[in-house]
């Protein structure tokens, strides 16, 4: 990848116009997938039940068109490089 971010941003155009679409939520469990948090570690932190981040992450999948998890936290990664700057510090939550 170019430091730019260019060669990530054009691999991911798409999926990247359509972050727009998520709901505030799933915003929010889009950016803990993209950090590396678990369903259980996003569902601690949201303080709501695995079952619903479940939910949110199939939706997030159907939004952006993606066919993985693994395929949204790249998303989420190249989306945070490339507009938020630096991934939020939060020494706090644990996924074990």
């Amino acid at each position: 990848m170019h430091s730019d971010g260019s060669l990530a941003s054009a691999r991911w155009r798409d999926e990247l116009t359509r972050v727009g679409t998520l709901s505030g939520r799933e915003r929010q469990v889009f950016d803990l997938i993209g950090a590396g948090h678990s369903n259980r570690g996003i569902a601690a932190r949201l303080h709501v039940t695995e079952r619903t981040v479940k939910a949110h992450v199939a939706n997030i999948l159907a939004k952006l068109g993606v066919e993985s998890r693994l395929q949204v936290g790249l998303v989420a990664q190249v989306h945070q490089l490339m507009y938020e700057g630096t991934w939020p510090d939060d020494p706090g939550v644990s996924d074990t």
